[in-house]
């Protein structure tokens, strides 16, 4: 059973934004560009998940991208699975080529297209990760839950070996099931009785706390540096201007009312949700106070402040 669906991460839409909107010769573009190829092949790691999980027995707990907060630091979970006996986390990889874990020293070496690499090794960040979640139950006055952790690499092309013939928590995406059903088997605690077990789910989704991004702030950006506009709807080039109640692209002719939208989400991407009727005029290139506010209202949920100090919050 799935508490909570995982959905499309709001950090890699704030960068694809970023990268709509930044001129091509701007410095920044290809770090925003490599952050955003590692995101998603991530985020991609993450939804490999989808398919194993439906193999999971229903009455399992199921949480996907959670942040916690143990007390001292915040910690974040691709996948948690929670039953009456046992808790499992399972991080999410997407890395292709032949991986070497080395457990001596901690770290994980790959053997790829683009020559060697080094990465900080999952292994270590798991076990850290089970640790703050055992801190977490402390601090929520849960009683001692056993957990384990697994490491999960879903790219079709990679090898995995490794210094330490112990090391059984690295594995195939595919085989999660078979793990999961080996762990139920080998687990001889306790059970949970089905209302402490709720109690567990409720404050574990009660107390996720999504991390707000800031990448503009990240990559030094400045406001005065990304493009304004709105993109055409079937070009994709910037340049439609509002006339007589539609956007009309200054380059193909295209003709659409509703091209505002995703030009405001993308304002909200990447400077929260608070606009004024001459932010908004001088985001989409629109002369008229009177348009802007008529578009406002729309668009949305609420305001505060009257006349010029209003501001409203947009609901993107």
């Amino acid at each position: 059973m799935i508490i909570k669906q995982r959905t499309f991460p709001r950090d890699i839409e704030q960068l694809q934004a970023i990268e709509r909107r930044l001129p091509e010769t701007h410095a920044q573009v290809p770090k925003v560009k490599e952050h955003l190829k590692t995101r998603l092949s991530g985020h991609k790691g993450e939804l490999a998940l989808n398919f194993p999980l439906t193999y999971i027995p229903e009455h399992y707990h199921i949480f996907h991208h959670l942040r916690l907060y143990d007390g001292t630091h915040y910690f974040q979970i691709d996948c948690l699975i929670l039953t009456s006996q046992w808790i499992l986390i399972v991080e999410a990889k997407n890395i292709g080529g032949e991986l070497f874990y080395n457990q001596r020293f901690n770290f994980l070496s790959r053997t790829w297209d683009e020559g060697p690499q080094t990465f900080s090794d999952p292994v270590l960040q798991v076990r850290r990760h089970r640790r703050q979640l055992q801190q977490w139950l402390h601090l929520k006055s849960f009683p001692d839950i056993p957990i384990y952790c697994l490491v999960a690499n879903s790219h079709p092309g990679t090898s995995i070996n490794t210094d330490d013939p112990s090391l059984d928590i690295v594995i195939r995406t595919e085989a999660l099931p078979e793990k999961v059903e080996v762990i139920q088997n080998n687990h001889t605690g306790e059970r949970l009785s089905a209302s402490l077990t709720d109690r567990i789910s409720k404050e574990i989704l009660e107390s996720d706390s999504p991390r707000n991004y800031d990448y503009m702030k990240d990559f030094s950006i400045k406001n005065l540096e990304i493009r304004n506009g709105v993109f055409c709807t079937n070009c994709n080039r910037l340049g439609m201007v509002w006339n007589y109640g539609k956007w009309i692209c200054s380059w193909c002719g295209q003709k659409d009312k509703e091209a505002h939208h995703p030009a405001l989400r993308d304002y909200c991407l990447l400077y929260g949700p608070k606009i004024t009727n001459k932010s908004i005029r001088d985001f989409l290139f629109i002369e008229s106070p009177t348009v802007a506010q008529r578009i406002l209202k729309k668009v949305c949920l609420r305001y505060e402040g009257t006349k010029k100090s209003r501001v409203y919050f947009l609901r993107y």
